[in-house]
């Protein structure tokens, strides 16, 4: 579905709200389900009492209130469902990428403007951030990966530091034959990529294997 049809229904028509349109001298009320246009009636008189009709349908389909002519009179408790992720996600988590150095990189777009907030060691480091921004730009719940966890938002959480081989280079190790080993995580699996005369010649082979794996991702 083109995207300027999308932000059209989402956007308040001229009736000033909602899933409401005027039809001679009455008002209409609709809702998009899975690309179709559900009609909820085409006799309310005020466009008031359309929009409501539209929010009781909203609401039993736990839309988010960014989607409500009236959020704050939605039932106490009321918790819409989380956006589903886009189909081209392999991360898991809404706001995170993968990069070539098999770090996890946390963007948020706001408008037109994307913002990154860095990168980070894990997956889930890099949707916490995620779910930070999203909550100090009061963007919608339902955007979050973590709706229950709890954020200071005064406060930023430590990162958690991660030390090297004693080789000094990541994904090498020292032998007792004075080799020096390259090791890759791929497919969940422990891959040994030969043994090498120096340390800089194994971190060169643990370098090769993770652009290889990069590329691979990229297809």
């Amino acid at each position: 579905m083109p995207k300027s049809k999308r932000n059209r229904r989402s956007k308040k028509n001229k009736s000033g709200c909602i899933g409401v349109q005027k039809t001679r001298e009455k008002y209409q009320a609709f809702i998009w389900i899975d690309g179709n246009k559900k009609y909820l009636g085409s006799s309310y008189v005020t466009a008031k009492q359309a929009a409501k009709a539209y929010d009781k349908e909203a609401i039993k389909l736990r839309r988010p209130f960014s989607k409500l002519n009236y959020p704050k009179k939605a039932p106490v408790g009321y918790t819409p469902i989380q956006q589903a992720l886009q189909s081209r996600n392999t991360v898991g988590y809404r706001g995170v990428s993968k990069t070539m150095s098999k770090k996890f990189q946390a963007r948020i777009r706001i408008g037109s403007k994307l913002t990154s907030m860095g990168t980070y060691n894990t997956a889930k480091e890099a949707a916490v951030a995620y779910d930070r921004a999203v909550l100090k730009a009061n963007q919608s719940t339902t955007l979050l990966n973590f709706p229950d966890m709890v954020h200071n938002l005064d406060v930023e959480p430590k990162r958690k530091k991660y030390k090297r081989s004693s080789s000094g280079y990541k994904g090498v190790i020292g032998r007792a034959n004075r080799k020096f080993q390259a090791q890759f995580f791929s497919d969940g699996k422990l891959k040994s990529l030969g043994s090498f005369d120096t340390a800089i010649q194994a971190a060169l082979a643990y370098d090769q294997a993770a652009i290889n794996a990069g590329k691979k991702n990229q297809h």
